[in-house]
């Protein structure tokens, strides 16, 4: 299968919002439709930090999304990548759609001059983590902890 992977534009809103959807379904995650609106915006402002990647089929078939924002570290003086969101459709999964769109942000992340680029997932997400493991080595011992406000 041709991957083809770019940065998300104007016109992908149809795809980019359907696969949206099918990502905050398959964690549970409600958002409301003006979070995705504010979240969409985001995407497509050049001074906004969250930026996002849509991978297609040569014919045009979009097949997932990835949101990722660079962000200054503490610990180093060239700042952080963090992707946030990455979606893939079932029918996609085990094709190589999953590998493009983090490359592709890698990529972005590298050319930004970020040190680092994180992410994490549902630890009973296997399909995924099986993919992260060969990309990575493995988890890097962290624990995630969240406190609602």
């Amino acid at each position: 299968m041709t991957i083809e992977v770019s940065p998300v534009q104007q016109s992908d809103w149809t795809d980019w919002n359907a696969l949206w959807a099918g990502y905050c379904a398959f964690y549970k995650a409600p958002v409301s439709d003006s979070q995705t609106a504010l979240t969409w915006r985001r995407i497509l402002d050049p001074d906004h930090t969250i930026n996002s990647f849509i991978a297609r089929q040569a014919d045009g078939t979009a097949l997932g999304i990835v949101t990722y924002l660079r962000h200054p570290s503490t610990w180093i003086d060239v700042g952080d990548c963090y992707l946030e969101d990455l979606f893939v459709l079932d029918t996609a999964r085990g094709k190589g759609v999953g590998r493009a769109l983090i490359m592709a942000v890698k990529e972005a992340a590298k050319s930004a001059g970020c040190e680092r680029l994180y992410w994490n997932t549902n630890v009973g997400n296997t399909t995924a983590r099986a993919l992260y493991d060969k990309l990575t080595g493995g988890e890097d011992g962290h624990v995630r902890y969240r406190m609602v406000l």
